[in-house]
């Protein structure tokens, strides 16, 4: 296959993002030049690392991730355990893009946390406090019995984070199928404890 004239360098960096998300941490500039069609000397022309070439290509689905409003306006709507399996799902795929993005990170010691995980309320901690004060609002309506919301949102979070640690270290990606049983088990044992309570007792 010819390679193009010239390549811009959003394209490159749509190849790094397929190739880091289809192979981790082991994914290769070479395999990123492989995927864009260039030399892998026009990749270091402009990124002097991997890197760098790792966050630019990460930044954009993690700045600002649509899971951040799923659960905005939907108090006393909707059925609260759909919802959290929901959460749980779009929070799994989120994960499996910020978690390598950290754990790289982490890997150099000189290396910061890019910019937007950096600061004092990063994209993580928003979810988590989104999450309990939706589980918070719910309490209040009597859809879920009364715990610590931020508890419950921590145990949600955590389930998933657990399961997509195990996929890195691991280095072997599960299915959807997986993915959504995982998903709808973990709701359903964090449901013994949070349905609402029956009428006729108290809740």
């Amino acid at each position: 296959m010819a390679r193009p004239s010239t390549i811009t360098t959003e394209q490159i960096l749509e190849a790094a993002r397929a190739t880091f998300l289809e192979h981790g941490l082991r994914a290769t500039t070479a395999q990123v030049a492989r995927r864009a069609g260039v030399a892998e000397g026009s990749i270091f022309n402009r990124f002097a690392t991997k890197h760098d070439l790792f966050f630019a290509a990460m930044q954009p689905s993690l700045r600002d991730p649509e899971f951040l409003h799923l659960l905005d306006g939907r108090e006393g709507t909707g059925d609260v355990r759909a919802h959290m399996v929901e959460l749980g799902t779009e929070l799994l795929e989120f994960l499996r893009r910020m978690l390598p993005l950290i754990m790289m990170s982490w890997s150099h010691s000189r290396g910061p946390l890019p910019p937007h995980l950096a600061t004092k309320d990063p994209p993580p901690a928003r979810a988590l406090r989104q999450a309990a004060r939706y589980f918070a609002a719910e309490m209040r309506l009597g859809r879920l019995r009364r715990c610590d919301p931020e508890v419950l949102a921590r145990a949600l979070f955590g389930g998933v984070q657990n399961y997509v640690f195990h996929e890195l270290i691991r280095k072997r990606r599960s299915t959807a199928k997986a993915d959504r049983a995982f998903v709808r088990g973990l709701v359903d044992l964090l449901w013994s404890g949070i349905a609402p309570h029956t009428k006729g007792k108290r809740r």
